[in-house]
């Protein structure tokens, strides 16, 4: 895999340093499987594509912003050098040919603080980026300022996703294959699998990789065992017309929360489901009044 990996940087080796001699170019990074980087757990193959985030110094006026960065591109697109390549192009490798994926920004526009980055992306740069071009190291700072943010937020996400858990990982989805067919539970169930392993990363303060690396980074970190693996593989096998099946995945899941760690008792799931309804539902938080029937209606605080 690490030949196929020199062999692709081979191949785009003339597009890399035609776009380092670009003088608009603010920064150059490969990423994803295509980087060498020391946490990059990614894998190059022969079906990987080579991506590359080409950072444009162009500049931007403050009332330019907009939350969408295509709206941002076309206010600006005059500015924009002509040379910019298309996002999508094939280069030819030994084994066919190889997919090229330019991202392509603007450093004033990511720079604002309006501008907020997902955890994937944060991920993608973070972790999975290899600087070819950073001038006065300018987009790194921004990359750690912008992962600074997201893991901030991802103490909140673990709460959330906790609290999303005690309702889909069983009561949810076998309510709803009551309510309309077996079917739907299972799909409930199978959003559940994803939250489980969303919480995983938070819980653990790690970034949320894109969904095609997500289960693979489990076990590549060391954040899950084999034993752990096999219990979310058991889970996702899936008979979507049995309600028996459906009670197995939710045991097998259900089991793989108990071996991370997570209560999954009456007491202990009532316990996360009341906090964070007073931290997120509740106007008045723990002050919040209760509702009495007896001995007549009445809200008592």
């Amino acid at each position: 895999m690490e030949d196929l990996k020199m062999q692709a940087r081979a191949a785009a080796a003339g597009l890399l340093d035609t776009l380092q001699s670009m003088p608009e170019v603010q920064a150059l990074y490969v990423l994803s499987s295509s980087a060498v980087a020391p946490n990059n757990v990614t894998r190059f193959s022969t079906d990987s594509d080579f991506d590359l985030a080409v950072v444009l110094d162009v500049p931007l006026k403050e009332d330019e912003w907009r939350p969408s960065p295509a709206d941002t591109y076309a206010l600006v697109r005059e500015r924009l050098p002509a040379w910019v390549p298309e996002f999508s192009f094939y280069l030819p490798v030994p084994w066919g040919r190889m997919e090229v994926n330019v991202h392509q920004l603007l450093f004033q526009y990511e720079a604002d603080p309006r501008t907020t980055w997902n955890s994937d992306k944060c991920d993608a740069y973070a972790n999975k980026g290899e600087p070819l071009l950073d001038r006065e190291n300018a987009f790194e700072a921004l990359i750690l300022r912008k992962t600074k943010e997201q893991l901030w937020r991802l103490e909140g996400e673990t709460r959330r996703l906790h609290n999303r858990i005690t309702w889909d990982v069983r009561e949810i989805p076998l309510r709803m294959a009551r309510r309309v067919g077996t079917p739907t539970g299972h799909f409930v169930l199978s959003g559940a699998l994803d939250e489980i392993v969303d919480w995983l990363y938070a819980r653990s303060g790690r970034l949320l990789p894109n969904m095609k690396w997500k289960l693979h980074s489990l076990g590549a970190l060391g954040l899950i065992s084999t034993e752990q693996e096999n219990l979310l593989i058991e889970a996702q096998q899936c008979d979507p017309l049995s309600m028996v099946d459906l009670e197995r995945r939710c045991e097998a899941l259900e089991a793989f929360c108990r071996s991370a760690g997570m209560d999954l008792s009456t007491r202990a799931i009532e316990t996360v489901r009341k906090a964070y309804q007073r931290a997120n539902h509740h106007i008045l938080g723990e002050h919040a009044s209760v509702f009495a029937d007896r001995p007549f209606p009445r809200f008592v605080s």
